[in-house]
């Protein structure tokens, strides 16, 4: 009886000294509300192995800079000035675009129409990519022409044809008719191997995101006044220089001919639509589908890291 108490005491001796123990240790395990191993901060995030570093180093990446010639349908656009008592459509009106090439000899690439592209293929075969696209068109409605004019001006109705000059009706996108968009890029081997000096693919893009134009019109002698260019002002959801204006949507295809590796050059068609609503105007707001057929012709570079470290 002696020696099973003795044993009894000596196990119970024994788990005491080992939790002793463990509770020494906890300290220095335990979690603490500053860990950071989760955060941009930890150096882990940059080791080379990591998959947020293994993103960037090991996938193909491209870039892109480009110019534009567009072409628009005619478009029916209302404006709505409460205030002023007037609610009208302008039907069948004609825009045309503004290439104003003359600002690259000069070595503005921002001034002209312009496209840029950053995207990623995201398979093993570098078929599918995910791209990042922003193009910078511009709209005017042509000025002189003669559209039909339903509605209220003044408060009393109309119907019936207005010549569109700066005494009636004056509008433009300039800076511009902006379309934002992310797109789904297929590319598929056409001649050559993929990537290499010669090569040439095809590649089809479908995409969607918003419009950020910035709004520029003269109703009926009233200028609208969206405010200067300064950081605080560059954006808004009815005002700012550019404006969140709708959204936008279309389908591109074309070439991409890879001049001397990693150097392409592509040219593609592009189809898209806009809805425009609530552009700002005095006193009001303007709304109009925009319909556009865009030609683009880029100059681009590949990065393919895995490529690059053997990889692939």
């Amino acid at each position: 009886m002696r020696n099973l108490l003795g044993i009894k005491v000596g196990v119970i001796a024994m788990l005491a000294t080992g939790g002793l123990a463990q509770a020494q240790l906890a300290p220095s395990v335990a979690p603490s509300s500053t860990d950071t191993s989760w955060s941009f901060f930890h150096p882990n995030l940059y080791d080379k192995g990591s998959p947020f570093i293994r993103f960037f180093r090991e996938g193909e990446w491209y870039f892109s800079w480009g110019g534009n010639k567009e072409t628009f349908a005619r478009t029916d656009i209302h404006v709505s000035q409460p205030s002023l008592g007037n609610d009208f459509t302008i039907h069948g009106v004609q825009g045309h675009d503004e290439p104003d090439l003359s600002g690259l000899l000069k070595g503005d690439f921002f001034g002209p129409q312009y496209n840029i592209r950053i995207g990623r293929f995201i398979n093993a075969d570098r078929t599918i990519a995910v791209e990042l696209s922003f193009d910078h068109t511009k709209y005017t409605a042509t000025d002189g022409q003669t559209a039909n004019v339903t509605g209220i001006i003044g408060n009393a109705p109309v119907n019936g044809p207005r010549v569109l000059d700066a005494n009636f009706f004056r509008y433009l996108l300039h800076n511009g008719a902006n379309h934002v968009m992310t797109n789904l890029v297929y590319r598929k081997p056409l001649l050559g191997e993929l990537n290499e000096t010669y090569s040439l693919a095809f590649i089809g893009k479908a995409g969607a995101g918003i419009m950020m134009p910035h709004v520029d019109n003269t109703i009926l002698g009233n200028p609208n006044d969206v405010g200067s260019k300064t950081p605080s002002n560059f954006f808004g959801i009815h005002n700012g220089w550019w404006q969140f204006g709708g959204w936008t949507s279309g389908v591109e295809a074309g070439l991409r001919y890879v001049v001397w590796k990693p150097f392409y050059i592509e040219l593609t068609d592009k189809v898209a639509y806009a809805s425009l609503w609530n552009l700002n105007a005095f006193q009001g707001a303007v709304s109009h589908g925009l319909w556009m057929n865009e030609v683009i012709f880029s100059v681009g570079f590949t990065y393919d890291g895995a490529s690059s470290a053997g990889k692939h």
